[in-house]
Order: C-alpha cells, then structure tokens, then sequence
C-alpha cells in the first residue's frame, strides 16, 4: 500500500503511525497485566504515545542509514553504467569495471541483489571488451593488404585476445604450405609439416587438444607446458585458406571457443583480400608462363639499376640471352614442348644468376638479365656458366630428348661508352647479335 511517491517517506509513516499506536495499546495491555490505574494517567499515556513516535523515528532513521545507503550506491552504480553507454566509444572497460561494482556485505536480499548487479556488470564489461577487440581486429584486416603484416597483426591480437602464450599462421600459397607469421615458436618449419597441420587443411575442422601430462613445446624464448593446443582453420567460401595455431599454458575459455569463429571469420575476409592482391601484384610483375618478371617491370627495374650506377659509380652489367633455333623447336614439336623449353632455360638461368640479379622475359624466346655491380668479365664470366648449362642440359617432354643451346650478348656500365639506357641495352644486343653470326652458342661481351 503507497501513500506518497516516496518509498522511504511511506516506510516513515508506517513505522511512526505503527509506534504511535503501540503507544495508544501499551497502557490498555499495562492495565491487563495488574497495573494499578491510578498510575496510569495522562502523562504515563503522553509517554507512551513520545516513546512509539521515538521508536517508529528511530527505524526509519536505521532503514534510511542501512538500506538507503545501499540503494544509494546502486543508484549511482546504475547511473554511471548508463552514463558510460551514452559515450561508448570513450568508456574505460577497467575503470568502468572498478566504479560499477557494489560491495557485497550480507547474505541476505540485499546482498543477493548486489551479486546480480555485478554480474550484470561484468557481463556487460565482458561484452563490451569483446566488441572493442572485434571493432579493432576488423581494422587490422580493412586497413592492411600486405599479407605477412596482416598475419603480424592478426596473431598479434589473437594471442593477446586469446591469452595463448605461442602461436602461428600458416597459409597454403598454390599447393605449398608457407609460414606467413609466427611468436616464440623456435622451429616453425618443422611445425608446419606435421600430419595435424595437413589434417586441418584437409578437414577444414577446428582441432582442440587439452593436455594434462607434461608435455613440452619448444619456444624461441622458453620449453613451456601447454595446457591447450588449437588449430583453427581459416576458411573462406569453403576453402582452407590458411591454419591459425595457438599454445596455451591455460585452459582456453568457454566465451573464447564460441566466439573465435567470428574473429576468424573476419581474418579470412582480410586474408583472401590480401591473397587477391598479392596475385595481382605478381601478376602485373611476373610473365604468365616462365614466372620471371616482364618487360616492363623489367625496364623499370633497369632504370633504377642505372639510375644507382651513376650515383655511386658501381658497375652494372646487363646480358642478353636468346635460344637457338627456337623456331625449329615450335614446328618440330609443337608450341606445348616449346612452352616447356622456355619454362626449363628459365629455371637454368635462374640457378646460374647470383642473388640480387633480375631476370626478365624480353620478348618470344629472348631474356635478358640484370647484373647489379658486375664489371664486363664478370657478365663474361656469369654468361659463359649459363651457356655451358644450357648446352650440357637435356628437356624431357613424354619420350622426347630436346637440346638446345643460348647465345648471349652482354654489356656493363661504365666500362662501355654510352650516355644512356637505351645505348646499354643496344650495346649488349649489338654483341647478342654477334654471336649469332659467329654460329650461335656463344657468349660475346664488349666494353
């Protein structure tokens, strides 16, 4: 039953009109007991009535001290949580976690009412760092098309998120299983081959292990005893992509196995984004059928080279290469065998090139190589290796044995006297020329 608005003024005047009318009964009940009524007269009933008033006061100042304290601090618990959601994005989860929580100090309706606001709390911090982690893990992979970055920042957050001590990502680049980012585990290499990396590519399943024995992980820092080893594949438009693997000296918890699909979900978005763009770059760079760089990166490539040279006048050598009678071997055998001619001289002149050398697909069956730093022996020599190769190496195609040979033309600045890119270029072909007219399968170099 409400009287006002107010629940403690309504406790007030019940506690007060409940005192004045133990005041009214107490000298009837005095009576009762064998009282003389003679001694019961106005001011005894005055007292009585000042004592239930006093006593009614007396609670209600209790109530308001005990529980009105209490629901005080609710209140502005409550107000503070509403306060923190009006500015969500600037909220605290930490400091909201310390100024949202109720001290617990009874065991009763009050205190139970304490535990179900904290927990309330805590879910709602827990949600909230939650969709703080996602809301920052989405930048990672809109914002960044690199994919080794990406698999940095992504395993970065994952373990952080995750609270796993070691972990790695692994991605299935055209058949062949690459280590695109890796933390404190010390042979990544040998990881990534064993039979649960191939299972979970090939099932395409989350994989858990919780252990309880000692069993040893080694670390680039420390041998550490996991408690929970998972492997979750990264999947998009039912492909494995790739294979996120984490090691954990705790058990995972149950929010993070239900809710690490959704992160991943995420990485396999950024990570097919950043596959797309790291093909296309390779396409725009690479020739189709040898996988060496084309033309036109190529002559980008040469200008930079040139550009280097001039400044810091360190030799650079360029050599131009041509198969033999390539023709020959197209009518013979057919445009196929050809194709794969081609695709053998390019992987011989590749092994025969020194690290920091380009090679570029010139045009049809001519290649032409750059030498940073080599002098016009040292493209000499280089050529001679290369021709030698090629002319000691047979291409088996089916039941057929083709041999071919190269000529090479070669030229270096700035032993030869030029002014210009073009004038390099022209100089080692000049000599490639030469050495098809000298009977081909030769090298000719001229300063």
């Amino acid at each position: 039953m409400r009287v006002t608005k107010k629940v403690f003024t309504d406790l007030a005047l019940f506690m007060i009109g409940f005192g004045v009318l133990i005041g009214i009964i107490f000298p009837f009940f005095v009576r009762a007991v064998g009282i003389p009524p003679e001694h019961i007269d106005a001011i005894f009933i005055a007292m009585c009535l000042i004592a239930g008033i006093v006593v009614g006061t007396v609670n209600i100042t209790l109530a308001r001290v005990i529980v009105g304290k209490r629901m005080k601090i609710l209140s502005e618990r409550m107000k503070y949580v509403i306060t923190s959601l009006e500015r969500l994005d600037d909220i605290n989860p930490e400091e909201c976690l310390d100024k949202c929580m109720i001290p617990v100090d009874s065991e009763d309706v009050i205190g139970e009412s304490s535990r179900s606001f904290n927990d309330l709390v805590t879910s709602f911090i827990e949600t909230l760092q939650s969709e703080q982690s996602m809301r920052n893990f989405t930048e990672i992979f809109t914002n960044e098309l690199d994919l080794e970055k990406l698999s940095e920042k992504a395993l970065s957050h994952l373990l952080g998120y995750t609270e796993a001590s070691a972990g790695m990502i692994v991605i299935d680049k055209g058949g062949t299983i690459d280590i695109s980012s890796s933390h404190l585990i010390k042979n990544p290499e040998k990881i990534k081959d064993l039979d649960v990396i191939h299972k979970s590519f090939t099932h395409g399943k989350r994989m858990f292990f919780e252990f309880s024995e000692d069993i040893t992980i080694e670390t680039g820092l420390i041998d550490f005893h996991p408690k929970a080893l998972l492997l979750e594949p990264i999947i998009y438009k039912g492909d494995v992509l790739g294979i996120v693997l984490l090691a954990s000296t705790r058990q995972f918890s149950k929010i993070v196995l239900d809710t690490l699909h959704v992160y991943i979900h995420g990485l396999s978005l950024g990570m097919h984004n950043a596959l797309t763009h790291d093909r296309l770059e390779q396409i725009a760079i690479l020739d189709p059928l040898t996988k060496v760089y084309n033309r036109r990166f190529g002559m980008e490539r040469l200008k930079e080279e040139y550009a280097h040279s001039l400044r810091t006048d360190v030799p650079v050598g360029i050599m131009m290469l041509d198969i033999d009678h390539f023709k020959k071997v197209n009518d013979t055998y057919g445009h196929i065998v050809g194709d794969q001619v081609l695709i053998n001289i390019s992987n011989i002149l590749r092994q025969n090139l020194r690290q920091g050398d380009v090679l570029i697909r010139h045009g049809g069956e001519e290649f032409m190589a750059i030498l940073p730093g080599a002098s016009c022996a040292e493209v000499a020599k280089i050529g001679e290796q290369i021709r030698r190769f090629v002319e000691e190496h047979t291409v088996h195609y089916q039941q057929q044995e083709i041999k071919v040979t190269i000529s090479i033309g070669g030229s270096s600045h700035p032993e030869c006297e030029i002014s210009s890119i073009e004038d390099l270029v022209q100089k080692a072909d000049t000599n490639l020329y030469s050495s098809k007219d000298f009977g081909r399968n030769k090298v000719t170099i001229s300063a």
